[in-house]
């Protein structure tokens, strides 16, 4: 008989799961646009998320595979770090991930709806939404009625496992408001960067050393 050591071990229980699947978020938003890294990060620390860092590992092809995630939430303290936003550059998708790998179904419930309660009093204070509206269900039984216009923002949406269309709806609104912010700060970005090419060329044509032609 064989002894199996224990990263074989590993290696075989895991054979026969479809990781590539398991890793991707619990839902997949794809923007229409191509999005600016450094820009959303700002956007979502100015709403009030906090990012974080955290090393992954995971088996892919018999190896362990390093990956460091890039990650928002909406605290430090954070007993709600199992929710998560990441940033897609490439494939031009924000992702939120409130599903655990091998939680069970009561636990990832428990996440989805810390989760939307958090993104709902974001919302609440900006006045995307209206608190008692919410309170009375009105936005649960009618979510039709509220949706988010997102046809110019998200191209589609994925989902590892169904989600409540309620959440879906929130999520939404979130993402639209994320997206308005975003394109502020975009605008924000691209003027300061023209001022300082202006000041840049005023200091240039000001230089008393510097002529035409000379």
């Amino acid at each position: 008989m064989i002894k199996m050591g224990f990263f074989d071990f590993i290696v075989d229980a895991f054979k026969d799961l479809d990781l590539e699947k398991l890793l991707k978020p619990s839902t997949s938003i794809f923007l229409k646009e191509k999005i600016d890294e450094n820009i959303l990060t700002n956007t979502l620390i100015k709403i009030g998320l906090v990012s974080k860092k955290i090393e992954k590992r995971y088996f892919k092809d018999n190896n362990i595979i390093l990956d460091i995630e890039n990650y928002f939430c909406f605290s430090y303290s954070g007993d709600n770090d199992t929710a998560k936003i990441t940033i897609d550059k490439e494939n031009s998708y924000i992702g939120i991930n409130y599903k655990e790998l091998f939680a069970f179904d009561n636990e990832d419930k428990d996440n989805e709806n810390k989760f939307i309660l958090e993104i709902k009093e974001i919302l609440f204070k900006e006045k995307i939404l209206n608190e008692e509206l919410d309170k009375t269900k009105e936005y649960e039984n009618n979510y039709q009625q509220y949706e988010a216009n997102t046809d110019n923002i998200i191209e589609k949406i994925e989902c590892r496992e169904n989600i409540e269309p309620y959440n879906l709806f929130i999520i939404k609104h979130f993402i639209k408001f994320v997206m308005d912010k975003y394109k502020e700060e975009n605008i924000s970005s691209e003027d300061n960067s023209a001022n300082e090419n202006n000041e840049d060329n005023k200091n240039i044509t000001s230089n008393p050393f510097i002529t035409n032609g000379e």
